[in-house]
């Protein structure tokens, strides 16, 4: 069986169909967009159990596939495999209790607050007065 052909409306845009590939539609009407515009990215999430207070980590991969027209469909996956939000059905590893809030790592639980400077902050708005900053 010789292979033919498919022209997608571009030039020098064509692909091999041969045996047990996909018929691609023959032609695309000018102006018409076939492709998607896709992105990846990698998201952590914290989640906090309200019944006993332990926190965790999750990490996921998250695909976004806009249409061109403003829509966007999003889909969590986990190791590979396609999940739930990190927001719904989560369930406590420790107590098992399903009353989990979830929160993106950048809003997670606050760090430690920094160390107070050791020299008078009246010395350091004359410095910057100095320096014309302040």
């Amino acid at each position: 069986m010789a292979a033919r052909r498919a022209h997608y409306g571009h030039v020098g845009a064509t692909m091999e169909l041969g045996r047990g590939q996909r018929d691609a539609p023959e032609t695309v009407s000018e102006g018409v967009s076939a492709v998607l515009d896709t992105w990846t990215s990698h998201e952590v999430w914290v989640l906090e159990c309200l019944n006993c207070t332990t926190t965790w980590n999750e990490e996921f991969e998250v695909r976004h596939a806009g249409d061109g027209h403003g829509n966007e469909a999003v889909i969590y996956e986990r190791g590979g495999q396609p999940c739930t939000t990190p927001w719904t059905d989560r369930t406590c590893p420790k107590c098992g209790s399903q009353n989990v809030k979830a929160l993106s790592a950048m809003r997670g639980k606050e760090g430690e607050l920094p160390q107070t400077r050791a020299g008078s902050d009246v010395a350091m708005v004359f410095h910057l007065r100095r320096m014309h900053a302040w």
